[in-house]
């Protein structure tokens, strides 16, 4: 079967090109508030309180269908438009939140230690002051929104599960592009990070993780492989017969980084295991490079 072929509707430069202009984008934000996204061009303009008519129907045809479209009932969003607004109100590129630090009224897995919450440029980090453990990932200052301060640890937990469950169904969460998984050892991860260590610990050798890579943007995300299979079907339900809805665990709590929990069984092929224990019973699943499940078992 060949591969479907998308191809640019319209130049990448001439569509930043259109947006250049706060009219456009006021037509757009106003084309949103309406109940279907839709109006006439005399309902779309007393919106917008653009007084010349000429220079409004200027700013229309400059669209040129790639973020408003006109048919019979009027000027529309299209799904491009739609999802550019969205994106407006997300506060990825308009919002700022000053969190400072907050107390997440959670222990760190590895020490029991409180944990602690921060969020700043768009990153929410969950850490331990006495070992080094942590979660990163991003998250738009707008899903803060409405939301009170000593909320916004469960609320970044909330959307970092979809952060991992969108990269693990194949798409990017920052672009849409297509996302291709690859288990490999940690220590080919975090290079960077190990290159101010005198020397590298032995386990970052033989513990696996899992790395996401995005065809179209580039955007990379490292998950463990706790994480990234703890909404897979048998892991789910092995967590549900036992009373534990695995769902609504804290992203911060899923995590397998030590050779107990997660390892490589052989290298070539790569086949890679991760265990989930609740009260004396063991879920083990097994995968290949691709993070396909190839096998799972349940022991004692």
């Amino acid at each position: 079967m060949s591969d479907t072929t998308v191809a640019d509707a319209v130049d990448p430069d001439d569509a930043f090109a259109v947006l250049s202009d706060e009219t456009r984008i006021e037509i757009m934000r106003a084309l949103w508030a309406t109940d279907d996204r839709t109006a006439a061009f005399s309902e779309l303009r007393e919106a917008v309180g653009a007084h010349d008519s000429g220079r409004f129907n200027y700013h229309l045809g400059k669209f040129d269908g790639q973020f408003v479209a006109d048919d019979d009932d009027g000027y529309r969003l299209t799904t491009a438009g739609t999802q550019l607004v969205g994106a407006l109100l997300s506060g990825a590129y308009t919002k700022t939140v000053d969190v400072g630090t907050i107390d997440v009224n959670d222990d760190c897995q590895k020490c029991g230690s409180p944990l602690q919450f921060a969020y700043e440029e768009g990153t929410a980090t969950v850490s331990c002051d006495n070992c080094p453990h942590v979660t990163r990932f991003w998250i738009p200052p707008g899903a803060f929104a409405g939301y009170d301060t000593d909320e916004l640890p469960q609320v970044a937990a909330r959307y970092g599960r979809r952060f991992v469950r969108s990269s693990r169904d194949g798409f990017c969460p920052l672009c849409d592009g297509q996302v291709r998984a690859t288990v490999l050892p940690i220590v080919e991860t975090i290079r960077g990070d190990l290159a101010e260590l005198p020397e590298i610990p032995a386990w970052v050798e033989q513990v696996p993780t899992c790395e996401f890579d995005c065809d179209r943007c580039g955007e990379r995300t490292v998950v463990d492989l706790g994480t990234a299979l703890s909404e897979h079907p048998a892991v789910v339900s092995f967590h549900y017969e036992r009373g534990v809805d695995v769902t609504a665990v804290p992203i911060w709590h899923r995590q397998a980084l030590d050779t107990d929990s997660v390892r490589f069984e052989r290298r070539d092929p790569v086949r890679a295991s991760v265990s989930y224990e609740i009260d004396g019973d063991e879920l083990t699943v097994t995968v290949d490079e691709s993070l396909s499940v190839v096998e799972t078992a349940i022991g004692e």
